[in-house]
């Protein structure tokens, strides 16, 4: 039950944190890549393609648009928590490569109610160095994903000599949206239900067209049947513990999954029915692989 999943973005440093953030969900056994988007010629390469919405438009060129996740990405409750806390009338600057982003992070912020401080974008790959200079010099507030506002970003040697002493950083570690995420994980579970449904029609058919199987191919058969069975168990496993670290990883900064009334995770609203279903198929097979299992004990 092989799976191949390729992450797409424009620089190594976004390709990095997505093809962290699907590991942290789903098996260490799964295979997952991390491509440059100019890397990518055909779909070829993989089962999956996963981008974030920047990368849809260039990777849609070459791969076929079912076979591509789009990944929404969220900071974590802690990011917000700590812009909250920044003082009334601040200046907040937003260090990120491009000034979309930029955006979108500030307007996460003002959605959840953060409006009492002025949002600024600094976007190092579509700005003047002048300019860049000139607002880090400013900053007593920047915030960021915490990928461009470390090591490898803000605190490099091209912009640190510009900071101010008491400047104030805050990253931000995001994690795939529950939507989103709950979209990866319906697709890969659709490809194992596939992958198993698929084997047991083959069993089925080995077995009705040997009336007199030799012993030789019934245990070959019994192999075949015990191998499905543990993939068919890892499956659940992966699917399961995938939907539940999807939740837990984001589950403060999807403000939509929370019951304004009480305060509360609202459960039946986080309740996606397609990976229910599959789920159930998934389980449905695995109760038809073990009665093959019982008959082939018997024959």
């Amino acid at each position: 039950m092989k799976l191949n999943i390729a992450v797409v973005a424009s620089g190594p440093l976004i390709a990095g944190e997505i093809a962290g953030i699907i590991q942290s969900m789903l098996s260490e056994n799964i295979d997952i890549q991390t491509y440059l988007t100019c890397e990518i010629e055909d779909n070829s390469i993989a089962d999956i393609y996963i981008c974030a919405q920047t990368q849809l438009k260039l990777l849609s060129q070459v791969v076929p648009r079912e076979k591509i996740v789009l990944l929404d990405l969220m900071p974590n409750s802690k990011f917000f928590i700590a812009v909250a806390r920044i003082p009334k009338n601040e200046t907040v600057y937003i260090f990120n490569n491009h000034l979309e982003y930029a955006t979108i992070l500030g307007n996460y912020c003002k959605n959840l109610g953060i409006t009492c401080v002025e949002f600024v974008p600094i976007a190092y790959r579509e700005m003047p160095q002048e300019e860049i200079s000139e607002r880090l010099q400013k900053a007593k507030y920047i915030i960021g994903v915490d990928r461009f506002v470390g090591e490898g970003g803000l605190l490099s040697p091209t912009y640190r000599p510009y900071l101010r002493k008491d400047v104030t950083i805050i990253p931000a570690t995001r994690a795939a949206s529950v939507h989103s995420a709950c979209v990866l994980i319906q697709y890969i579970a659709t490809k194992f239900y596939r992958h198993i449904a698929d084997n047991i029609e083959k069993i089925k058919f080995d077995l009705q067209s040997n009336i007199s199987p030799a012993e030789a191919d019934l245990k070959k058969i019994r192999l075949e049947v015990n191998d499905l069975v543990v993939s068919s168990n890892k499956a659940l496993d992966i699917i399961q513990n995938a939907v539940t670290k999807s939740v837990l990883n984001n589950i403060s900064s999807d403000v939509i999954i929370f019951d304004t009334h009480s305060n509360r995770l609202d459960i039946d609203r986080l309740a996606n029915q397609p990976i229910c279903d599959i789920l159930e198929m998934i389980a449905g097979s695995n109760r038809t692989l073990h009665l093959i299992a019982e008959k082939l004990t018997n024959l």
